[in-house]
């Protein structure tokens, strides 16, 4: 869940192509099983990202899934229209986590930006059921996305953008290969690096992680 009670900063990160090559998926736990977008999947999607604090309402979240992932939505058509994507990718990068009894407990998604007139891939909305925290699920369901991105977007850098409220999941991605970026971002003055973001994270990201995450920031 997002920890509301730690200063808002923005934050971007960004991962080398040679480095997502080096990301292995891990096995999940016995009876957990990874599986992509299934229609009527938006119903989980927004379920998990409510619970997660992203959306006040599951009305809410779905109105944004629909926005940007389906073929009808405003967001999704108007990347389609921008970069000539195909009509519907969503059933090929999307990535939910199944329980044993069937519940959907985490999700992420492959998916792409406009940076500024630009193709950016980027991983997005990832997201782990507060019930099921402490099994993995998070490193495991971004490390299967992560592996999408050579199929779909070979020798293609990725972005993620985030925020000091799930700074455990920063935490989870520089040990994947993201690093901070200081001035990179996908909208306008919207990267809080040379705004206090460490002062923030030094509060909340023990050493020598802390100390290792500025440093490599690029």
């Amino acid at each position: 869940m997002l920890q509301k009670s730690v200063p808002f900063k923005s934050i971007y990160m960004k991962i080398d192509a040679v480095e997502i090559e080096k990301i292995q998926v891990p096995s999940l736990p016995v009876g957990y099983s990874y599986r992509f977008y299934q229609e009527g999947d938006q119903e989980n999607w927004a379920k998990l990202e409510t619970l997660v604090d992203e959306f006040a309402t599951i009305e809410a979240a779905r109105e944004r899934f629909e926005s940007e992932f389906l073929p009808s939505g405003d967001r999704y058509q108007a990347l389609a229209q921008k970069f000539s994507i195909a009509e519907n990718i969503l059933d090929q990068r999307q990535v939910f986590i199944e329980a044993p009894n069937g519940e959907v407990v985490a999700t992420a998604t492959a998916w792409l930006a406009n940076k500024f007139g630009e193709y950016q891939p980027i991983l997005h909305w990832v997201s782990v059921h507060p019930d099921y925290q402490g099994l993995q699920l998070g490193k495991s369901v971004v490390a299967k996305v992560m592996s999408l991105f050579p199929k779909y977007e070979p020798q293609k850098d990725v972005m993620l953008h985030t925020q000091t409220w799930s700074y455990p999941a920063i935490v989870l991605y520089h040990k994947l290969g993201f690093y901070l970026c200081k001035t990179e971002t996908l909208r306008p003055n919207d990267n809080d690096f040379d705004n206090g973001l460490a002062d923030v994270l030094k509060t909340v990201i023990k050493e020598p992680v802390f100390s290792k995450l500025i440093a490599e920031a690029r």
